[in-house]
């Protein structure tokens, strides 16, 4: 969805997902895939989904408090 904006590692990805579930926002589950390989599933719990709606309101706010100051053709230089 970045449009190759944002590129994730594992060695990124991995901490977040543990910090979330030790936040106790997202739940895991191992499950074998048809290959044969164990993999852990991860899924937003209804704590988690709270979480996230409160978020997107504050960036949403913060969008469009600098999307006012920049206008629609932002010139940075």
């Amino acid at each position: 969805r970045s449009g190759g904006q944002l590129e994730w590692t594992d060695g990124m990805l991995y901490p977040v997902l543990h910090r979330l579930q030790r936040e106790g926002l997202i739940t895991s589950k191992w499950k074998t895939a048809d290959t044969g390989r164990k993999r852990k599933y991860y899924r937003l719990n209804t704590k988690g989904k709270k979480a996230l709606a409160t978020e997107r309101q504050q960036w949403f706010a913060v969008h469009q408090t600098l999307a006012q100051f920049w206008g629609p053709d932002p010139c940075l230089t």
